[in-house]
């Protein structure tokens, strides 16, 4: 009996899914795994989740890779059970990464670095530094903090083992960043103190690579962002780069099993192209050295990663030889390392992965390329005397991996298919339907054109959300922040800055008492001592070059910017900037806010400051001459200089100005210059100028802070009502006083121009106390956030509990 003939719905759907199988197939020919790369990175985290929906719903999925029975691979127990009966090449055993190491401890794994116990041991108790069965060096346990350049870096968990060091999940705290953090150690009964400085110091000077030309490179070549020595253990860290979802190339062969052929030469071809930018190219060490011809030398099925996508795979290298034979014992001899050998290993382990493991379960025998009968029937010719030339013993040799990427790819190897249908058998002459006009080109680009408009819905989306606001949880009190240092410490300010006003102000909090006599009842432990900085604008006097001399343990400063690497930021509140004039209730007619609508652009605020404009007629305000004022505040007037200034030219006429005193900019104290603007307006029929910070500012009813906007931006008014609308020129600031605050979102997400963080600020030194973090830990507490609002300076989140 005939079968019955597909529906019209199911052969459009038959026909779309050809053409997008077809389509995939396009893009991989033309751009390869970029199209994808390009979407991950894309496509908003939130919204990623559509694309295994896509996968899903349309039956695209990575290429298939066959399962492999009987084979094992390394590290399994079954394996292991075997090893123990057969005798293995030392080669092949470098390249599984079975060898012993640390003899001397008496593991029962024969190899502490294998062995769970040293892990287990801080399970039990995170103090534990040694296993409680052989003495070799536990590992690290969570929140575990070791300071780099970079930032310090908090262990989050324990991953496991990769090579011949431990793997962590790690945070930056500076940024929140996610890397991968990898413990090596120096055990003590295979290294003097001697040997154990010099391989510190050999690790350091060699472990951060870089192109010579200072070029960035995306080769898949995972180095080292920042390599650590730690001066009181016998340990040393390198922080890597954090590649999500990808597998060692062992645990990927234990999942998937044996790759196909296209497979294999998928992975060469990748492989290949990183090791030819290795061996070529010249690259600048730590230490200033600049070397070419890099070999790998260490290439094993734990040293190379593999992540999958729907598109096949994307392959890394990790792990160099140059750092990470650096902690092998000194009586240990390490191979000789070369590029022959780099393309002699990545033979071997294309063999392992055309067989889907090492050991042959079933005739209990490793798995030998050298042998004819061990590569079988399903292994590419071509691709079978590729890799017997990788291995040396073929009809040809390779002289580097540029010249054996080009043999790769004159093989020609279909690929598998992505998708799969079942031709049903058709009985009845086909009929011309009303769809014949779906063409497989028009069906093709109306899936590109979709997509392309799919994708820029998606950016517009992402892009067009507004910033949201901090999001931070605080410990509850001061007193609960423990392990304070002890002993008396000095910290610094400039003397005429924010952060002096707000510790030392009496009032603000309690009447009679000030934020640093608050601080001191609140936690006794805290031996503090304040210093204020005498700026010197002509010398290289303030906080930031103090530290560097040691005349303190920490500052506290508003102007963080070009700090360098040797110093560490910590906020700890928000200010800003507020540029103010008269709010006179008797001459409204002549008021400042009303004739300028209560705002000024930066470029207006060049020309008033830089002395092009004298009359705020010119500004379409009242006949009244223009008087200018500045602050005390050296952090204030850098901050106005770089932000609204800005070229050099503007900033030169605003310091000229400044040195003419009453003729041009007159520098008065922020209380000094509210009073004297009030007075010019109502006395002298002078509309006179002024900026300062708006926690100073803030609660003075005689002057208007004016709402700003930095060049072609929109204007931010630095008050708002309750509602959160922004105050206007009619509004009566001293009678409405409890109605308005400032404009907290505007200042923490930093939308306001002349918003900036109040900032610890401390040198990057494992030697010294940690005063500064505990000093950072207590003014992060909801009492200390509360205590400072009260102060008028901006919580770093709102509201505060």
């Amino acid at each position: 009996m005939a079968k019955k003939s597909p529906n019209v719905w199911q052969k459009f759907w038959k026909r779309i899914t050809d053409l997008w199988g077809q389509f995939l197939g396009t893009i991989d020919g033309l751009i390869g795994n970029k199209f994808v790369d390009f979407l991950n990175k894309t496509v908003p985290a939130p919204l990623r989740f559509l694309i295994p929906f896509l996968k899903d719903d349309l039956g695209i999925a990575p290429p298939s890779i066959t399962s492999f029975r009987g084979i094992g691979i390394p590290e399994k127990d079954e394996t292991k059970e075997i090893l123990k009966e057969i005798s293995v090449d030392q080669r092949v055993g470098t390249i599984w990464q079975i060898k012993p190491q640390f003899l001397r401890y008496q593991c029962q794994e024969s190899n502490p670095f294998r062995c769970e116990f040293p892990h287990e041991t801080v399970i039990d108790d995170p103090n534990n530094k040694y296993c409680k069965k052989c003495q070799f060096p536990a590992s690290l346990p969570p929140e575990v903090k070791v300071r780099g350049r970079g930032g310090v870096y908090q262990v989050d968990n324990y991953i496991g083992i990769r090579g011949s060091g431990r793997l962590y999940n790690a945070t930056n705290l500076t940024d929140g960043e996610p890397f991968l953090l990898k413990e090596y150690v120096i055990p003590k009964k295979y290294f003097n103190d001697q040997e154990t400085r010099a391989c510190k110091r050999n690790f350091e000077a060699s472990s951060e690579l870089k192109l010579s030309d200072g070029r960035k490179q995306d080769s898949r070549l995972i180095t080292p962002i920042e390599a650590i020595a730690d001066v009181r253990e016998e340990r040393c860290y390198a922080i890597l780069p954090k590649t999500d979802e990808a597998l060692t190339l062992s645990d990927y062969l234990d999942m998937n099993g044996a790759m196909s052929n296209w497979q294999v030469k998928s992975f060469l071809n990748q492989a290949l192209q990183t090791l030819e930018s290795l061996h070529s190219q010249k690259y600048r060490l730590r230490s200033g050295v600049v070397t070419s011809g890099l070999p790998h030398g260490n290439l094993t099925f734990y040293s190379i990663a593999i992540r999958s996508n729907f598109q096949g795979f994307t392959v890394y290298l990790n792990d160099m030889a140059l750092w990470e034979d650096r902690f092998y014992p000194p009586d240990v001899q390490t191979p000789a390392y070369s590029i022959n050998r780099d393309l002699e290993d990545l033979g071997y382990i294309a063999f392992y992965l055309l067989k889907g493991g090492v050991i042959d379960l079933e005739n209990r025998s490793c798995l030998n390329p050298y042998d004819p009968d061990h590569w079988g029937s399903r292994v590419h010719l071509g691709l079978k005397k590729f890799v017997q030339n990788l291995l040396g013993f073929g009809e040809t040799t390779y002289s580097s991996a540029e010249v054996a990427r080009r043999a790769l790819l004159r093989l020609h190897i279909e690929r598998d298919a992505l998708l799969e249908f079942i031709d049903q058998e058709e009985v009845e002459p086909v009929k011309k339907n009303w769809w014949g006009w779906l063409t497989k080109k028009v069906i093709a680009i109306a899936i590109g054109i979709i997509l392309l408009l799919l994708l820029a819905f998606l950016l517009y989306f992402w892009l067009t959300q507004p910033q949201k606001a901090a999001n931070l949880n605080f410990p509850c009190c001061i007193n609960q922040i423990s392990d304070i240092p002890e002993g008396k410490f000095t910290y610094i300010s400039d003397k005429n800055g924010t952060w002096n006003y707000t510790l030392l102000q009496n009032n603000l909090i309690a009447k009679g008492s000030t934020l640093e006599d608050e601080l001191q009842k609140r936690q006794p432990k805290l031996q503090l001592s304040y210093q204020p900085v005498n700026v010197d604008r002509n010398a290289d006097q303030s906080p930031i070059s103090q530290l560097l001399s040691n005349q303190a343990d920490f500052a506290i400063s508003s102007v963080t910017d070009n700090l360098g690497g040797n110093f560490i930021t910590q906020n700890i509140a928000y200010d800003g900037l507020t540029v103010f004039v008269a709010f006179s209730y008797a001459q409204r007619n002549n008021s400042l806010p009303t004739s300028l609508e209560g705002r000024l652009t930066f470029a207006q605020l060049r020309q008033l400051y830089t002395g092009e404009i004298i009359n705020w007629r010119q500004l379409g305000g009242p006949d009244l001459p223009v008087k200018l004022y500045m602050p005390l505040d050296d952090e204030s007037v850098k901050i106005f200089e770089k932000r609204v200034l800005k070229d050099e030219t503007a900033i030169a006429a605003f310091r000229q100005l400044s040195k003419d005193g009453n003729n041009g900019i007159t520098s008065l104290s922020i209380f000094d210059s509210l009073r004297q603007v009030i007075q010019d307006f109502e006395d002298r029929n002078i509309g006179s100028i002024s900026f300062g910070s708006i926690s100073q500012v803030f609660g003075q009813c005689s002057v208007y802070p004016l709402a700003i906007a930095d060049d072609y931006r929109s204007f931010v008014a630095p008050l708002v009502w309750t509602n959160g609308a922004p105050i206007t020129p009619n509004a009566d600031l001293c009678n409405e006083k409890g109605s308005y605050s400032q404009n907290y979102n505007a200042f923490i997400n930093l939308n306001y121009p002349l918003a900036y963080p109040i900032s610890v600020v401390y040198t990057r030194d494992n030697r010294r106390l940690p005063i500064a973090e505990r000093f950072v830990s207590i003014m992060r507490t909801e009492e200390a956030q509360h205590l400072l609002k009260q102060t008028g300076l901006i919580p770093l989140k709102s509201p505060i509990k």
